[in-house]
């Protein structure tokens, strides 16, 4: 009779532990089966309100006077009540909104031009009058240099221009402002930067309360019909002042 020695290290052997040690532990799937079974719907709990929400509006608007505008953009965008209260263009000064969209279109990648081979796209480019950074389809290729301007501010017409009225040098603006301003007159063909004819219109037709809009029509060189809904937020022109512009290629 041969004996041989057996192996004892403790309470788990050692030939068995690394198979054990994969084994599922039994006793913590049991504790979790019975505090929450898997079948169950999860618990919706309700979201409650930050401590900036809490504080009085008094405290809330002194609170959003003393930031810049790419904090009063990324503060709109947390929730719908920052959303509802925090308008960054009216909050902001002009000179917050001038360096901001300055800055994002030289420094943010996302605006770079991009020379890829699969993925050639030129650089978007600034607003200085709504203060975005838009796609070069929103902007003029001849976009005019100069205006005439009211002591008021208020765009003139060179050939309304009076002794009183100013020229000023203009920034860049894009093609949905200039309309807005009356800087595109009706009528005007439009080139921009990606090679779209665009023309100016006074035919609108209300798209209705929800979409908060005017619906464009006419009729191109094709001669083929395109329409562009422009969202408007308080356009406060007569029905007969308003200008829409063609932003979309014929269907």
């Amino acid at each position: 009779m041969l004996l041989i020695p057996r192996q004892h290290a403790g309470p788990v052997g050692r030939a068995f532990e690394p198979e054990l040690n994969r084994r599922p532990s039994y006793s913590q799937q049991k504790k979790y089966a019975s505090s929450c079974p898997t079948w169950l719907p999860k618990v919706l709990q309700t979201n409650k309100l930050s401590l900036l929400e809490r504080l009085p509006n008094d405290v809330q608007k002194l609170i959003f006077s003393n930031l810049d505008y790419q904090s009063l953009i990324f503060l709109s965008m947390v929730n719908r009540h920052f959303h509802r209260t925090v308008d960054p263009p009216r909050m902001a000064t002009l000179q917050d909104k001038f360096e901001l969209v300055m800055r994002a279109a030289k420094d943010f990648p996302q605006h770079w031009a991009s020379e890829k081979k699969k993925d050639q796209r030129p650089g978007n480019l600034e607003c200085y009058w709504c203060f975005r950074v838009r796609s070069p389809q929103h902007f003029d290729v001849l976009q005019a240099n100069t205006a005439y301007f009211d002591p008021q501010g208020r765009f003139i017409p060179e050939q309304e221009a009076g002794p009183q009225d100013r020229l000023m040098p203009l920034r860049r603006f894009c093609i949905g402002c200039g309309v807005k301003a009356g800087l595109h007159a009706p009528s005007d063909c439009i080139v921009t930067r990606t090679g779209l004819d665009l023309w100016t219109a006074l035919q609108l037709v209300h798209c209705g309360p929800k979409e908060g809009g005017v619906a464009v029509t006419i009729r191109l060189r094709d001669p083929s019909i395109a329409s562009y809904c422009i969202r408007e937020f308080r356009w406060e022109a007569s029905a007969n002042e308003r200008r829409a512009c063609i932003m979309k290629t014929a269907r």
